[in-house]
């Protein structure tokens, strides 16, 4: 919805100065003083809280749709069509997806998310309604769609910078009554459930080394356990080269800093303020990849020892990654640069996310350096630490 704007005329008054025959000149009148303009309002969308699903009563979801998203969706699909897709009676087609793609505003997607909350918490204030239509007012057409219609990928970064903005309007009790009704749905299947492996390789690796690899294997990766790792690697096949990583981690006498991951081509974007986490020197969040247009995200937290790093390094590190960790601002004791290591996640059909996943799963401590890896699983967040830390000199 584009914001609609106005031109306000200003008109000034000046003073007339009356000159009388005969007699002297009058004093000039006072002008008065010019007013101030009024700035002009800014158009914010019209959110209409979508409480009932399509399943149970279709006529009512339709009628709090907004109505160019109804208008859209009808003169492209028709009626009939749109109820058996929105019943779950018939599987959706590219063609039509991409329909959906179009019609779907943003003001639909705030407006099903907000239902969702009143549904389970049986109110949605008027403040956070406020914020979150003034927050749509800036964000791009369509650009929530993905929440809707995602494929379970991770959405794209406008995504995920949308959707925490959305978070930050809420009040902690919609934030955790929206965090109930997505755990609700995560229950029945899919990835990021806890304690799920969500791929046949990171089973495998469960069977080999058991269920403490799928809720994240951390400061575990160490030592003996580094044989059991890689033979287990071997036995499931896994195309994944351990050798570098565990010559990284067997060196517990090197002192990292960021220069050596800069040096290596890693793309540095935030050095965070580490108070609060203790006994760091430093913290930094960047990007890195073999292949630079595929890079990863990383946060790497530097200690002044080995000890603290394997210690207290990892007892932070835990609370911000692994199946049961919560990235909601509550749960965490280290709240710097919360919006980069948390996940949204979309589980598809119309159904929507929430940014409570942690974006790294796993990490892995090296010398005084405890290194956070992209990752929907051990397995893909021990992979992208294996990538960076075999290049690092």
């Amino acid at each position: 919805m584009n914001r609609s704007s106005m031109l306000i005329s200003l008109v000034l008054i000046f003073a007339v100065v009356f000159v009388a025959c005969g007699s002297t000149a009058a004093e000039p009148t006072p002008a008065p003083p010019t007013p101030t303009p009024t700035p002009a309002p800014t158009a914010t969308p019209a959110i209409s809280v979508i409480t009932m699903s399509p399943e149970q009563d279709f006529d009512t979801f339709i009628g709090q749709m907004p109505e160019a998203d109804v208008a859209c969706i009808m003169a492209e699909l028709g009626e009939s069509r749109l109820k058996e897709l929105a019943t779950g009676t018939t599987e959706l087609s590219e063609k039509e997806n991409d329909i959906l793609t179009g019609c779907f505003s943003n003001e639909f997607v705030a407006g099903f998310l907000a239902g969702q909350i009143r549904n389970e918490l049986g109110t949605f204030s008027g403040s956070s309604m406020a914020c979150v239509a003034s927050l749509l007012a800036d964000i791009p057409t369509g650009i929530l769609t993905e929440l809707v219609l995602g494929d379970g990928d991770d959405p794209s970064e406008p995504v995920q910078i949308a959707i925490q903005e959305f978070t930050l309007c809420l009040t902690n009790d919609e934030l955790a009554a929206l965090a109930r009704v997505n755990a609700g749905e995560d229950a029945g299947g899919g990835s990021g459930s806890s304690g799920r492996p969500s791929s046949k390789d990171e089973l495998c690796m469960v069977g080999e080394l058991g269920q403490s690899f799928a809720d994240g294997y951390g400061e575990l990766l160490g030592g003996d356990l580094l044989l059991g790792f890689t033979d287990a690697i071997e036995s499931c096949g896994i195309d994944f080269s351990a050798e570098g990583l565990i010559s990284r981690l067997e060196d517990t006498e090197r002192k990292y800093t960021v220069a050596d991951f800069e040096a290596i081509g890693f793309k540095l974007s935030k050095s965070y303020d580490v108070k609060g986490l203790e006994e760091a020197s430093s913290a930094h969040y960047g990007f890195y990849g073999i292949d630079p247009y595929k890079r990863l995200e990383y946060e790497a937290r530097f200690y002044f020892s080995h000890e603290a790093a394997k210690s207290v390094g990892v007892d932070f590190a835990n609370e911000a990654s692994g199946a049961a960790a919560s990235l909601y601002e509550d749960d965490q004791r280290w709240k710097e640069g919360l919006a980069q290591r948390r996940r949204c996640d979309s589980s598809g059909g119309h159904h929507v996310g929430r940014c409570g996943f942690p974006k790294y799963f796993d990490y892995v401590v090296a010398g005084n350096m405890v290194l956070m890896c992209q990752g929907k699983d051990t397995l893909g967040s021990l992979k992208a630490c294996a990538d960076l830390l075999t290049v690092v000199q």
